[in-house]
């Protein structure tokens, strides 16, 4: 017989007496009750909330990679270590497990979340830091060249951004650009034949004038308004508004004041006037600052109209009747002949004697005005500073005075004096004319001094006194 098999016995616990397994026990999971998930509740719209918060700060993608992971698995548990085939699938089910996380619980479609996610961005692409303006009109040929790029922009449009920096040249006529600054609504017109530059900063609005004209209309601001040029320099307060037409060209640059203010400075000299309503300034080469009043021609400096001239237009002919005979009874024409009368004959008076004929005056020697302005505006002005020497405020003696560049009323013209206007008279006397100026703008040039009402009979006298004793009289 065989043996039999014997059972296997299992072990028992001493104490107990119970038997024991050799495998572990398995832990059954405890169900989630609904008290329990109305606990927890708060702690999850509490998740949420920051989690939209976060959303705008570009962190959410990294805050529900980290969150999905927590929702997965327990803290108290780890990953176990499977093959790259499990881990490839585990990696593709957590992705889907986050976005599909990402739409339900926020509520948000993936659109919006793009949106979202790329709000901030858009609005700073938007808002373009180097842009002051844009084109409102543009006609003909105009280029703009902004920085860092080699060639110039021809291809404009109403609307088009202006940039900081930008050189904007204009062509021959008929050709102009008009523009609006962004920060204070000013418009800029710039004509033919310019090249004007536009830098704006946290001081001032600067328009580097290099030449040309242009039509400015500008509205109180926070900041300085500047035209420069190689000789003058334009500019409108804070606060204040300006509608200037400024010209400029070789030698002379023009400023006209249609209305508002503006304070014209002369680089060379350092001379400044403040020009208003419907005055015109020039500012010279020699640092000169002229003041008059503005014409209305003045005020027009934009592209002008051509006059059409209309072919013409042949009229329909008109029947001419033939001049019929007229008749005229003519009256008999009586001969009235005058009487003719004989007078008697006279001897013939003698001959004059001839006079000696004087011998012929030798020729005046030439003025010499070498350098003869240049001494009266420099080194005369020094002196009368130097000496406190008086100078006398005059009149015109009746009407307009001209004053002209050298003394001789052959040579240009510089300006003219007010018939209405008090102006100074320097001690500087040459070939008839004196040395005069405006308050406040130094000397301006020569005028007759007969044209001068002095306010006292021997004032002409010392002034030529004056003149012999420290300046040259003649060459």
């Amino acid at each position: 017989m065989s043996p039999k098999k014997r059972k296997r016995i299992l072990p028992r616990d001493k104490g107990t007496g119970k038997f024991v397994s050799y495998k572990e026990p398995v832990e059954v999971p405890k169900k989630v009750t609904k008290g329990s998930f109305l606990a927890i509740l708060p702690f999850i719209i509490f998740v949420f909330s920051i989690l939209f918060m976060l959303n705008n700060a570009g962190r959410l993608d990294f805050i529900y990679s980290s969150i999905s992971q927590i929702l997965e698995k327990p803290l108290s548990e780890k990953a176990p270590i499977t093959t790259e085939t499990n881990t490839g699938e585990l990696s593709k089910i957590s992705a889907l497990k986050q976005a599909d996380t990402i739409e339900t619980k926020l509520g948000l479609s993936s659109a919006a979340i793009t949106k979202s996610s790329t709000g901030n961005q858009l609005s700073e692409s938007d808002g373009n830091q180097y842009r002051i303006g844009r084109i409102l009109v543009q006609n003909g040929n105009v280029k703009i060249i902004s920085k860092g790029d080699p060639s110039p922009s021809d291809t404009l449009y109403p609307g088009r951004i202006i940039k900081n920096g930008d050189q904007i040249t204009v062509g021959v006529y008929p050709s102009y650009i008009s523009f609006v600054l962004d920060n204070e609504n000013s418009i800029v017109v710039i004509y033919d034949n310019s090249n004007v530059q536009v830098v704006i900063n946290e001081a001032n609005n600067l328009f580097k004038i290099k030449y040309g004209k242009m039509h400015v209309n500008i509205r109180p601001s926070s900041k300085f308004t500047d035209f420069v040029s190689e000789h003058s320099q334009a500019k409108v307060e804070k606060q204040d508004f300006a509608l200037i037409n400024l010209w400029i060209d070789e030698g002379r640059d023009q400023f006209v004041t249609i209305d508002g203010r503006a304070n014209v400075k002369n680089e060379l000299s350092g001379l400044s006037l403040i020009i208003e309503q419907k005055q015109k300034l020039f500012s010279t080469n020699i640092g000169q600052l002229i003041w008059s009043l503005a014409n209305e021609s003045d005020f027009v400096i934009g592209p002008k109209t051509d006059m059409e001239i209309l072919p013409l237009e042949k009229a329909p002919t008109k029947k001419v009747n033939p001049i019929q005979k007229i008749e005229k009874k003519v009256g008999k024409i009586i001969d009235t002949k005058p009487k003719i009368t004989a007078k008697p004959k006279l001897p013939p008076k003698p001959p004059e004697p001839t006079k000696p004929k004087l011998p012929p005056k030798p020729p005046e020697p030439a003025k010499n005005y070498d350098k003869i302005r240049d001494y009266d505006f420099n080194i005369a002005s020094e002196t009368i500073r130097r000496e406190s020497i008086v100078t006398y405020l005059e009149t015109p003696l009746m009407g307009d005075i001209p004053v002209y560049y050298l003394p001789d009323s052959n040579s240009n013209l510089v300006s003219s004096i007010s018939e209405n206007e008090k102006f100074i008279v320097y001690p500087i006397y040459r070939f008839g004319f004196v040395v005069v100026g405006r308050l406040g703008t130094g000397q301006l040039g020569y005028a007759e001094a007969e044209l001068i009402d002095f306010s006292s009979q021997d004032r002409l006298g010392k002034i030529i006194d004056l003149s012999k004793t420290r300046f040259i009289i003649e060459n």
